[in-house]
Parts: C-alpha cells; sequence; structure tokens
C-alpha cells in the first residue's frame, strides 16, 4: 500500500469499539465494529487501493483485531509522515504483520506483529424482504454540522420523511427539550430525495451521533430507509488521488411503545 496513512483515516470512522473484525476478500479488505445489536458499521477499503493485493480464494480470511494498536502501528513514524505499507497474515491465530517504511527517510523501516482473536460472528441486519422506502444523499459536511447542532440533553431522533414540503423534519426530544429542523429538498445540503409515502422513523441520537467521525473524512452521505425501519448510512471517503474508500453504517429503529 502506498500509505499507512490511508488505512489509518478510515480507521477513525469506526473507531467507537475497542476491536473490529478484519476481513480480507478479493475484492478487498473490510473493518466492522458494533454497539449492541443496534449498530453495526464496517470501513472498505477496495483491492485497488493496493499496489499489489493478495488473498487465497480458498480461505476465509477474518479475525479480530485491536483497532487502538493498529492505529498506533500505523502512526509509528508520527501522524505527519507518509509512510508506505506492506501487511501479511499467514492462518487462523497467527499475528498481523505490518511492515512500514517512511517516505522522508532512506533506508529506515520497521515492522511490527499484532496479536489476532477469533472473530466473533456479526450480526446480519439485512432484511431481503425490506423494501426501500425513501434515499437521502446529502453533502457530508453540512449534515455534519446540523448533527454537532443538535442539542446533547436530548436522546431521541425522529426522522418524518414526505413528497409533501418541507420534505424533511428532524426532531429531537429527551425528558425537558424538544426541537425540529426542517429541510427541503431544494436545500443546498440536499444533493437527491426520494420519498413517494410519509414515514416517521425515531433512532437513538447517540446512535446517530456514531457516524460523525466518518462524515468528517467524508464529501458525501447516503441515506437508506427500509420498510422494516433499518439505516443505511453510505459515506465516501475524500481522497486526493480518487481511489474510493467507504463505510457504512446500519442502525436499528426505535420500536413505538
Amino acid at each position: 500500500m502506498e500509505s499507512g496513512k490511508t488505512l489509518c483515516s478510515l480507521l477513525k470512522a469506526i473507531q467507537f469499539q475497542e476491536c473490529a473484525v478484519f476481513c480480507a476478500m478479493p475484492e478487498g479488505l473490510k473493518l466492522t465494529v458494533e454497539e449492541g445489536k443496534c449498530v453495526q458499521a464496517s470501513a472498505y477499503i477496495p483491492a485497488d487501493n493496493f499496489t499489489e493485493y493478495h488473498v487465497r480464494d480458498e480461505v476465509d480470511v477474518m479475525f479480530k483485531i485491536s483497532i487502538a494498536v493498529l492505529a498506533e502501528c500505523l502512526n509509528i513514524f508520527g501522524s505527519g509522515e507518509e509512510s508506505s505499507l506492506k501487511m501479511y497474515y499467514r492462518c487462523e491465530g497467527s499475528p498481523l504483520l505490518l511492515v512500514l517504511q517512511p517516505q522522508s527517510v532512506h533506508n529506515v523501516m520497521t515492522d511490527c506483529e499484532i496479536s489476532t482473536q477469533t472473530a466473533d460472528s456479526l450480526l446480519d441486519l439485512r432484511d431481503e424482504d425490506a423494501e426501500e422506502v425513501a434515499k437521502l444523499i446529502l453533502k457530508a459536511p453540512a449534515f455534519l454540522g446540523l448533527l454537532v447542532d443538535l442539542e446533547r440533553s436530548c436522546d431521541v431522533l425522529e426522522l418524518n420523511l414526505s413528497p409533501e414540503h418541507p420534505n424533511v423534519s428532524i426532531v429531537t426530544y429527551g425528558m425537558q427539550d424538544r426541537s425540529c429542523i426542517d429541510v427541503p429538498k431544494s436545500s443546498d445540503m440536499v444533493q437527491s430525495f426520494s420519498c413517494e409515502e410519509p414515514i416517521t422513523l425515531k433512532y437513538q441520537l447517540h446512535h446517530i451521533r456514531l457516524i460523525m467521525k466518518a462524515l468528517a473524512l467524508s464529501t458525501k452521505v447516503v441515506l437508506r430507509f427500509s420498510s422494516n425501519g433499518l439505516l443505511l448510512l453510505q459515506l465516501k471517503l475524500e481522497k486526493e488521488d480518487q481511489k474510493q474508500m467507504f463505510s457504512e453504517f446500519y442502525i436499528v429503529p426505535l420500536l413505538d411503545d
């Protein structure tokens, strides 16, 4: 990999748990974390981000690894230093081996071995029978600013989507506070809006806030709402070389009392 900072940047998007499930597939790397049975977040690095990428087709490469330790190793030469990265993994139970070389200093190299654990089974939140009932594409910086401005004392976020104006109403409320923000589809924040029938969905505001680190690294965010209330947020990471990396968040809705 041309730069270890690439992987380190993507780790920030999902760094709200101690460990991630690391999966190497022919199409690229995937790191996944979960919070309870309510949130599942994944970071994707397609294979074309690497100058060389090899995974044996007949072997399932999946293990659990500390996000903090992995990030620390990737930053071993300092957060401002660009370094090339080589990554190796032999078999189940073996450590993940990283070889890093700073681009500003010749003949300097370091290797790190990170212990791995057997991966826990991951939730399968997708329901093939659930239809997509609404889709929003928003500018990530603007959506991040909106989340920052939401009242922190509130614990529930309600989304009201409708084909009629104002199209999107974001209501937050807790024990004492309640606020409402309207976002019409004509807003500069909105790049695309699709909704044929009015819907109302509720989520824990804490769960929505978990995407803020990913938003800070992204150019746009796609919100997809299923008929069962499941929210999928897809974020594209901004990179100067135009190679694409992504993060995804599945968030389970609150059930009405």
